[in-house]
């Protein structure tokens, strides 16, 4: 039997073979826009890292922001894509690397701010602390960091009990407001935590503390 972190990768794979999946793989989520710019207020320039980064398009929005950016993914056939769009949208000097979020090759402290829109939901709840002790290293203190994860509002979890599917053979996981805060508030202050009720996500704006 598979782990979900192999059913995982093999979703993925062939998601990014035949660009047939579920998400946007062009326009950037407005409330990854709006935080993008936020950040750029206070860090212009700043050194931003783009978590599970797909087709690339966040990692665009923010190189056109004028971020230095390193946009990482584990599917190679992502990084493909997201190089193709970033060459299509003119969006130069982006950092494309392959890498797992549990094994970031990065200095401590090597990043202003850090985005991820849809890669923590696809963790194992046994690998939550995991993740989130590797994106405090990689993060700066006071850095800022973005969550963006299914609630339970999004459509396979809508009116059940259960908090995580294997669908297309992929893990995925819902998590309520309580899940944000209890995972992270020791460590970040949140700023923001906001739920979009159509698809179903939760979107938090998080400072590290000091």
């Amino acid at each position: 039997m598979l782990s979900a972190d192999e059913a995982n990768r093999r979703y993925f794979r062939r998601a990014y073979q035949t660009g047939q999946h579920g998400w946007a793989a062009e326009e950037p989520s407005p409330y990854v826009v709006a935080f993008l710019r936020r950040l750029q207020a206070v860090v212009p320039g700043g050194r931003l890292l783009d978590v599970g980064c797909g087709e690339g398009r966040h990692a665009v929005a923010a190189a056109h922001l004028g971020f230095k950016v390193t946009a990482i993914d584990y599917e190679p056939l992502a990084l493909t894509r997201a190089r193709r769009s970033a060459r299509a949208e003119g969006a130069a000097g982006i950092t494309f690397r392959r890498a797992d979020v549990f094994r970031m090759p990065f200095p401590p402290g090597s990043f202003d701010g850090v985005v991820d829109f849809g890669c923590l939901h696809h963790q194992k709840k046994s690998s939550w602390p995991a993740y989130q002790a590797g994106i405090l290293r990689v993060l700066k203190l006071e850095g800022f960091y973005l969550l963006s994860v299914f609630s339970p509002a999004f459509a396979m979890f809508r009116g059940s009990r259960r908090r995580w599917h294997i669908a297309q053979g992929a893990y995925r996981r819902c998590f309520t407001a309580r899940d944000i805060r209890a995972l992270f508030g020791r460590d970040f202050e949140i700023l923001e935590l906001e739920e979009e009720r159509r698809p179903g996500l939760w979107h938090s704006r998080m400072r590290r503390r000091c």
